[in-house]
């Protein structure tokens, strides 16, 4: 994308090359973004939180008192 950038700075068209600009920012920040997501997402569901058991629950409150 950085090729139409040039040739649209270099033939003046100066509102192309803005343009070409801006698609080039967004899709870099797309994928960027899209990536985080995955990662995010793999955490998620690889990182197990396990739950605890009523039995153990009410021990502690027994002994509170």
């Amino acid at each position: 994308m950085s090729k139409e950038i040039i040739d649209a700075i270099a033939s003046g068209d100066n509102l192309g090359a803005e343009s070409q600009f801006k698609n080039a920012v967004s899709a870099k920040v797309g994928n960027a973004l899209e990536k985080k997501r995955e990662e995010v997402a793999n955490t998620m569901v690889t990182q197990h939180i396990p739950e605890v058991e009523e039995n153990e629950e009410e021990v502690q409150s027994d002994n509170s008192a």
